[in-house]
């Protein structure tokens, strides 16, 4: 499927877009807070570094498309990659602070949650046209 028909239809549907970041961040805050002996359960969750990295760079996705559809000047994409960090790193420390979730702070979350937001920065420059 071809990323600018995505692209396209996501601009003319803004609504589904708030819809979208609501519902990942919803999903990303229960899978990232949830206990940890309820993901052990399942052995998708043993392969965390991917979840974070492809979790973090969708939402960094979603987010940048629907700055550059709200703002009138061109993209800032160093602002979008910064705010994808800043919840990967907010995760963390929210984690760190509450060890009642039986969860722990983890440097590779961090750099897994950046990998995504840098490959979703990738993509977005390749579909978002320049205004």
């Amino acid at each position: 499927m071809n990323l600018n028909i995505i692209y396209s239809f996501l601009k003319r549907h803004k609504y589904l877009l708030v819809i979208g970041i609501i519902s990942l961040t919803l999903v990303v805050l229960g899978l990232t807070l949830v206990p940890a002996e309820f993901l052990a359960k399942n052995k998708v969750f043993s392969h965390d570094k991917i979840g974070h990295l492809l979790l973090f760079g969708s939402w960094t996705f979603l987010v940048g498309i629907y700055y550059h559809k709200s703002n009138s000047k061109s993209t800032n994409y160093w602002t979008i990659f910064l705010i994808g960090i800043a919840f990967g790193v907010a995760v963390e420390l929210i984690q760190y602070s509450f060890p009642s979730l039986n969860r722990h702070a983890d440097m590779y979350d961090i750099l897994f949650d950046a990998g995504g937001c840098l490959l979703a920065i990738l993509a977005l420059k390749m579909i978002v046209p320049d205004k």
